[in-house]
């Protein structure tokens, strides 16, 4: 009895046409060997020509005698044909970028084995890496080797991408990386759609942000996209950065809707926005500090360096009292009260029939408030006198549990009437309630007081710093200079500059130069281009532009008739000193530059 064995070498598909089984069985084993170069080769080449070449010629022996052939089929002669069915003859057409790059990649066989290969763990750290030392170009490069390795990239490997992109305000890469993220057919989430708003939002190009941002949000709700408090905070604070007030509140009006919690970081970002409007300003950010106030939302430090930027920046536009608040929002009326001072941050708002003394241009002008009243002249002239005083302010402060530092120091600053009386009365709050100050704040002292021309209580503040044991900076006698009337006092300046270890620069010599030539102190003058010339300093234009009007100036006053003719000779000496001194460095600064 005849036992049928069926031996399953290769598929019956594979090989067009069939065998005998009657031949020799141990003749087939003998196929089993070269059954591995017969299937590498049928994957690129035509069965008919493997069969022939591999099996008939090397192993004519182990091939069963048929009647029965293989069935072929002869290739076109032109390579460039594509077939000629119907007799239709089809050209090849050019293949674009992508379709060449899926044909290298599908022609290339060789694949590196799983073990060789880093995991999808991997690239990420590798971006994260990349990232973290701020070469992002190094870190868009592993996406390269994610497909080279016929690997697929990860959304998280997106992610990480776009939003590093997205703290630069690369608003362009960003949404690059997003459209490709999705022709790899992975679904963006929640952090995708922050980082995009957020690149909107460190964008310095206002009009491409405000594009994208409407462009993705309507992208959003077509889809039926829910957003989260993140992407609501985040779009408020892309539209508050680039000054689109209107667009920021109708956002805050969706959260309110759509009843998404409404956080400091909210009103925090619609004060940015409020900031930005130089002209109205104060008013929209007092509408939003009695929003705070109805919600029960706790201010922070950052809301009150927030309202003081706007009190410093900003004003009421040409409103009333009536009109800053809302009617709408409960206890916002307006209280009256005789005795008190006005304050528009309490809850309810107070108005005080005391009149208000307000020193405009060295006189005293008196305002009585009223709801009809315009702001602006008297906030523009005290800006603390409409909110209970300084006093006040820093008590609420203490109500609500927040420290001021030197941030709140410096705006505060600029916000106390100019006067060395009411500095002097703000140093002393400041150290009773035990807030650090600085050496920038210090150096803002100085140079109000410097700019008010009091040069002596100036200085005094040297003493101040040296009392709580900080180091002038290079900034410190840059203001200084400005009190430098007499040489003098130049030459001291520049003597503390030295010993503290500091190198006089353009900046500081160019103040200097300033006030010798505004006071026409022609021997300061020289002084100091003298000193400019042994230390090889390099003027810029400004100072050229000092020293060539002086010498203007000292020309006009020698030819001018006014002056007697003791006085006409000291001016022509002073020119001739000067006019030798100045053509003698200029010459010397025209060779050095030929030179180089």
């Amino acid at each position: 009895m005849m036992i049928s064995t069926k031996v399953n070498i290769l598929p019956v598909k594979s090989i067009l046409g069939y065998v005998n089984y009657n031949n020799n069985r141990y003749k087939w084993e003998k196929l089993k060997i070269y059954s591995y170069n017969f299937r590498t080769y049928y994957r690129n080449n035509n069965v008919n020509n493997i069969f022939h070449s591999k099996i008939n010629l090397q192993h004519r022996s182990c091939i069963p005698t048929s009647d029965r052939k293989f069935c072929t089929k002869n290739e076109p002669k032109k390579v460039d044909v594509f077939g000629d069915i119907g007799y239709v003859k089809y050209d090849k057409v050019k293949m674009d970028k992508e379709e060449e790059e899926e044909e290298k990649f599908q022609d290339n066989i060789a694949r590196i084995p799983r073990r060789l290969k880093p995991s999808k763990g991997q690239y990420a750290e590798k971006i994260k890496s990349y990232i973290s030392n701020g070469d992002l170009l190094s870190a868009l490069d592993v996406l390269k080797l994610v497909r080279e390795n016929r690997d697929k990239p990860t959304y998280f490997m997106y992610n990480l991408l776009i939003r590093a992109y997205a703290l630069q305000g690369d608003i362009k890469q960003c949404f690059n990386l997003y459209n490709k993220m999705k022709k790899d057919r992975l679904k963006p989430t929640d952090a995708t759609y922050t980082s995009l708003f957020n690149a909107c939002a460190e964008s310095n190009d206002k009009s491409i942000a405000l594009e994208k941002l409407n462009k993705l949000r309507l992208n959003l709700y077509e889809i039926g996209y829910l957003m989260n408090e993140t992407h609501y905070n985040t779009l408020v604070k892309a539209y508050s950065r680039h000054n689109y007030i209107t667009e920021a509140f109708q956002v805050v009006d969706e959260m309110r809707d759509k009843r998404i919690p409404i956080k400091e970081i909210t009103y925090n970002s619609l004060l940015n926005a409020a900031i930005s409007d130089k002209q109205a300003g104060m008013r929209h950010t007092l509408i939003i500090w009695h929003l705070m106030k109805k919600y029960r939302i706790k201010p922070s430090l950052i809301t009150y360096n927030l309202l003081f930027r706007a009190m410093r920046d900003t004003k009421f536009g040409n409103y009333k009292i009536n009109d800053i608040l809302m009617p709408e929002l409960t206890n916002t009326e307006l209280s009256i009260s005789e005795g008190s001072r006005p304050n528009l941050l309490s809850r309810p708002p107070v108005i005080s029939t005391l009149p208000i003394s307000i020193k405009i241009k060295n006189k005293n002008v008196e305002y009585i408030l009223s709801p009809e009243t315009y702001l602006n002249d008297i906030f523009e002239n005290n800006r603390f006198i409409l909110f209970g005083g300084l006093e006040n302010v820093l008590q609420m402060m203490k109500e609500d549990d927040v420290t001021p530092n030197e941030v709140t120091a410096s705006l505060l600053l600029n916000l106390i009437p100019n006067t060395t009386d009411i500095e002097n009365l703000f140093l002393q709050n400041l150290e009773n309630k035990k807030i650090k100050l600085d050496i920038d704040f210090y150096n803002m002292l100085i140079k109000r007081r410097s700019l008010r021309k009091e040069y002596n209580s100036a200085k005094k503040v040297l003493e101040e710093i040296q009392r709580k044991h900080m180091v002038p900076n290079i900034m410190t006698f840059g203001v200084l200079a400005m009190g430098c009337i007499r040489s003098k006092e130049a030459h001291e300046l520049l003597e503390g500059l030295e010993i503290v270890g500091y190198v006089p620069n353009v900046v500081i010599l160019g103040t200097l130069i300033s006030n010798a030539c505004h006071a026409v102190n022609t021997n300061y003058v020289i002084e100091m281009i003298h000193y400019m010339k042994v230390n090889r300093i390099t003027p810029n234009e400004q100072i050229l532009m000092y020293l060539n009007k002086y010498e203007q100036t000292l020309s006009k006053m020698q030819l001018s008739k006014g002056y007697k003719l003791k006085k006409q000779l000291a001016l022509k000496k002073e020119l001739d000193n000067f006019t030798r001194e100045y053509f003698q460095w200029k010459q010397q600064l025209d060779d050095k530059c030929v030179i180089k």
